[in-house]
């Protein structure tokens, strides 16, 4: 069960949405991957506001950093950090990494990036999540062995379940189209 609103979560909790909404939307995502870039700005930011917060959907983000990208694992350590500190936190710094990708993607220097948009309190606490390394090694470890026994070998790569079934979808599918299967499993529900 998600934490309420606010609150720290762990992999497998709702970053958005309640966790009992007729549709669950499970993400295996990447901070350095360019296509998981386009999914989240153009797809997951409208999912987020249209199904998520109006109690349709419950989404969840796991850490999925390809070994490709140099920097995928420390940007998976600040997401997962920032999701023990807070929902709206792990959106801050989501939406930081991933409108930012190509400058920390090719300087390393995530921090900078973070630090303009948490305040100084967050930031703080951010820190303190990011300084037991050991821990959010183990969850992100916990994300990628979940991802690879699902199949998972690319991202973004995503989990629709609605009507007792799951769709596994491993592509950045736009907006338009991922709105109408949403809304088609919404309409079989009811």
């Amino acid at each position: 069960m998600a934490p309420p609103s606010g609150r720290a979560a762990e992999s497998g909790d709702c970053v958005r949405g309640n966790p009992s909404a007729p549709i669950k939307i499970e993400v295996f995502s990447d901070f350095q991957c360019p296509a998981c870039q386009a999914f989240y700005q153009r797809s997951i930011r409208n999912v987020l506001t249209e199904y998520a917060d109006t109690g349709k959907a419950c989404l969840v983000y796991r850490e999925f950093p390809l070994q490709m990208h140099s920097h995928a694992r420390e940007a998976a350590h600040y997401g997962h950090a920032a999701m023990r500190v807070g929902l709206p936190q792990w959106v801050q710094v989501a939406d930081a990494l991933f409108d930012n990708q190509q400058t920390w993607g090719a300087s390393g220097d995530i921090e900078s990036v973070i630090a303009k948009v948490l305040s100084k309190s967050d930031l703080d606490a951010l820190h303190q999540e990011l300084g037991n390394k050991a821990s959010l090694d183990s969850a992100i470890d916990a994300d990628i062995k979940l991802g690879i026994q699902r199949g998972v070998n690319s991202t973004p790569t995503f989990f629709v379940t609605a009507n007792g079934k799951t769709q596994k979808v491993a592509a950045a599918v736009q907006y338009p189209i991922l709105k109408r299967y949403l809304d088609s499993q919404l309409v079989k529900g009811n």
